[in-house]
């Protein structure tokens, strides 16, 4: 793809996209940021998604284990 091609960049579903580990909605693939304090909190996004989906799954697997 060359350059201006991709989406325009969209900070609300930029960190969506940071916040949703598997799949995405295709900005984290053609915006990055690099260094200070926004890398800091794309990684802190990143890891906030792992932990959120983590917990997402272990509650859905405890809800369909009582039935």
């Amino acid at each position: 793809m060359r350059a201006g091609e991709g989406p325009a960049f969209d900070p609300f579903i930029y960190a969506l996209d940071l916040l949703i580990p598997v799949g995405g909605l295709g900005q984290r693939d053609f915006w990055y940021m690099s260094g200070g304090p926004a890398q800091v909190l794309s990684y802190v996004l990143v890891a906030a998604g792992w932990l959120l989906t983590t917990a997402l799954v272990a509650g859905m697997t405890r809800t369909l284990e009582r039935t």
